[in-house]
């Protein structure tokens, strides 16, 4: 009987852990998704609206999936700006003016779309930072930049000391987010001060370890370098 029961719980355990093996080999890891990014803000000026809201409503419905609804939060806060910048390119882009405009200052179609398109492209790349961010640790964060900056070391770039103020960036980030200071900009100034000089207070200094972990590549990892490399090459062709 005991020996039922322990090669039943062996195989339970490995019908697990190929389960979760399995699901891992279907998730690209962060150094894939940071070189999706970069190639990402390479050609998103060369994208058209139809391919930009293509792209915009797939990342957003996986952000809807996984609920990281701190991108809607983005998107409101950034609201005044994409409202300026869409009236800039309106007034100021020359085109046909719309027709029946009550105004003596018109926009024009060509500036509505060219704001419109802009917009979409900020959107996008919010989406996908904000998709990154979201769906991986300060740890690999850290871990994927830093070997992807790793080869620029030949250039003479401090990786390590470029790692390090990233991390500071984060930890000064997740800080301002669970103070949940919210009164006013002068207050969350303040707050932003005071956390950074209880950093610098030698008292309150502790010693922090930073471990640069390689993540492993799966399958769907070398499809998506394969895949982009090979638009690079494309788009560098034509």
């Amino acid at each position: 009987m005991l020996g039922f029961f322990m090669a039943y719980h062996m195989k339970v355990h490995n019908k697990k852990d190929n389960f979760l093996y399995n699901r891992s080999m279907l998730r690209i890891n962060i150094i894939t998704q940071l070189m999706v990014f970069f190639v990402l803000a390479m050609i998103v000026n060369h994208l058209n609206i139809q391919i930009l809201l293509v792209l915009l409503l797939s990342i957003f419905s996986i952000i809807l999936f996984k609920q990281q609804f701190q991108y809607l939060r983005t998107l409101k806060r950034f609201k005044w700006f994409f409202l300026v910048m869409l009236g800039i390119f309106a007034f100021n882009t020359p085109g046909e003016h719309i027709a029946g405009w009550p105004l003596a200052i018109s926009p024009t179609y060509e500036g509505l779309l060219a704001g419109g398109t802009q917009t979409l492209r900020i959107c996008l790349m919010l989406a996908a930072l904000s998709l990154i961010i979201n769906g991986n640790t300060r740890q690999q964060l850290i871990s994927g930049f830093y070997f992807i900056f790793s080869p620029l070391k030949i250039l003479g770039l401090a990786v390590e000391r470029f790692a390090a103020r990233l991390w500071l960036t984060l930890h000064y980030v997740e800080l301002q987010r669970d103070s949940q200071i919210t009164q006013s900009f002068l207050g969350q100034l303040n707050a932003m001060t005071n956390l950074q000089a209880s950093e610098l207070d030698p008292s309150s200094n502790e010693t922090i370890s930073i471990e640069f972990k390689m993540p492993l590549f799966g399958m769907m990892d070398y499809g998506v370098i394969t895949l982009l490399i090979s638009l690079v090459v494309l788009k560098v062709v034509l």
